[in-house]
């Protein structure tokens, strides 16, 4: 009888006594000093106090989890060299391992929390890319974000409350009840269509990630009944609903609510200049293409520059569902670059008007500052002025009037035409190409005529080899006149497009 007894006490401690176990691994990060580590890790503690009920979980202590993984210098060896905590969880031997890790981001530190079911090796709640000027802003973090966005996550946690309070239970043995015949067949299954707006949400089901299912859209058989959804996706708020199974084919459509905000940046430009070249943009020092950018709410320092124009720093402040518009048009300013301009004309200085950009700016001698990507005219006709310009310092320039000039085809934009030199080259290889291959011409033409004069029945062997070899020396001639003048031909078009 006794050992009924003692066989149903062990049944009943089994059934009622069990708790899930949680360790937060201590916090990881070298921009922090080991005091500032351990404070953060004080703080995870206490977030997961607030909504992990005592009679249900069991949080380990630090020295515990450390006892666990081998001692203090065996963990600082398995932190070195695994970059996965959940091995570490399933040293410590706990149910659920969460961590904090810390970085830094230009002069700020960012924070990631991180949380892990070990059984089944899932991420099962997560905050990251939160930012703070010091580990007073990280704990205020930690505090306010944690325990929701993180521990709630664990199944059975109280989400939105403290911790209940631990409630004694009543010694003795009572209300035991005989155990009806179990029925095989494990309840019904359906099979379920998962989609979320946006698609490639994480999921898991009764707080456990399914491999057939990792991300929406996505099919998997669910038992009958009520089934836990977690559903997250970056930009994102995490949903955590219940959904209820009850069909074969049953459609469920979760829409994600936003958690970003928009930074709208337009290039703009002043009176077209530099249009050929491109903006960059970073953003926190990472680069982004110009337009509309979705940010995580909080405070960024936005970075803009181009080759034409001044650079352009501003902060400016994410929040979730509003869009922020940059104005670029009113801020932007053309770098420039001192120009002293003078002119020649046949050997002797000369006083002509000065184009920028179009609009006349002053005659020569010419002394001012020009925007760098401008494009330069001088004289009645407009000669292109290739002269290259420097930001913020001054450059001296002749030019030689005559010597060369621009002139604009909807296909190309100002190309230097050749000097008259290299013009008169190029029309002689032209004329002596053609000559040549004139030659040729008259070589073949003479040949042809020579086959018809002559009657070959009636010609003497001797003879009329000695035709047959003229005639094919003709042909060879011929052609090494043809080749000479198409060389000669295509080295004077050259001499026109490159000169």
């Amino acid at each position: 009888m006794n050992k009924i007894i003692f066989i149903l006490l062990s049944l009943a401690f089994a059934a009622y006594g069990y708790q899930t176990s949680v360790a937060v691994l201590p916090s990881d990060g070298t921009v922090l000093n080991n005091d500032e580590l351990e404070a953060l890790t004080d703080k995870m503690r206490l977030a997961a106090l607030k909504v992990l009920p005592a009679n249900a979980f069991v949080l380990l202590k630090q020295d515990v989890v450390i006892r666990r993984l081998g001692g203090a210098e065996n963990y600082i060896k398995e932190c070195s060299e695994s970059t996965c905590i959940v091995n570490l969880g399933k040293k410590a031997q706990v149910d659920y391992v969460a961590q904090a890790s810390v970085g830094k981001l230009g002069n700020k530190i960012r924070l990631k929390v991180e949380l892990y079911n070990v059984s089944t090796e899932g991420l099962i709640g997560m905050l990251s890319d939160e930012e703070s000027e010091n580990i007073l802003g990280l704990l205020s973090i930690v505090e306010k974000r944690v325990p929701a966005e993180v521990f709630s996550k664990i199944p059975g946690a109280s989400v939105g409350s403290k911790a209940a309070p631990f409630v004694p239970v009543a010694g003795g043995i009572s209300g035991l009840e005989k155990t009806e015949d179990y029925e095989f067949g494990g309840g019904k299954r359906y099979l379920v269509n998962l989609n979320t707006e946006p698609s490639g949400a994480l999921l898991s089901f009764n707080g456990i990630p399914a491999s057939g299912c990792p991300k929406t859209p996505c099919k998997i058989e669910l038992g009958e009944g009520n089934v836990r959804v977690i559903v997250a996706l970056e930009q994102y708020e995490t949903t955590d609903t219940t959904v209820s199974i009850k069909q074969n084919n049953q459609n469920i459509a979760i829409t994600l609510k936003p958690n970003f905000g928009i930074l709208e940046i337009k290039p703009a430009y002043s009176d077209g200049i530099g249009k050929d070249k491109q903006w960059n943009l970073s953003i926190n020092d990472k680069s982004y293409s110009m337009g509309e950018v979705r940010l995580s709410p909080k405070k960024y320092a936005v970075k803009l520059n181009h080759e034409c124009y001044e650079n352009i720093s501003f902060d400016v402040g994410i929040n979730k569902g509003k869009r922020e518009v940059f104005d670029m048009a009113r801020n932007i300013s053309l770098k420039k670059g001192g120009l002293a301009l003078s002119a020649e004309k046949n050997g002797e200085p000369a006083s002509e008007p000065v184009f920028v950009n179009g609009k006349r700016v002053g005659d020569t001698p010419f002394s001012d500052a020009v925007p760098l990507c401008s494009k330069i005219e001088i004289g009645s006709s407009m000669e292109m002025v290739n002269v290259d310009l420097k930001y913020n310092d001054k450059v001296r320039y002749v030019h030689k009037l005559g010597e060369t000039y621009s002139y604009y085809t909807p296909q190309r934009s100002e190309v230097e035409k050749p000097s008259n030199t290299s013009f008169w080259v190029g029309l002689g290889l032209d004329i002596l190409g053609a000559a040549v291959i004139y030659a040729g011409y008259l070589k073949d033409r003479d040949m042809m005529e020579a086959r018809d004069k002559y009657d070959v029945s009636g010609m003497s062997s001797s003879y009329y080899n000695n035709t047959w070899e003229g005639a094919e020396s003709n042909r060879n001639s011929r052609n090494v006149l043809y080749a000479i003048g198409g060389v000669l031909l295509a080295s004077g078009v050259w001499v026109h497009i490159w000169f």
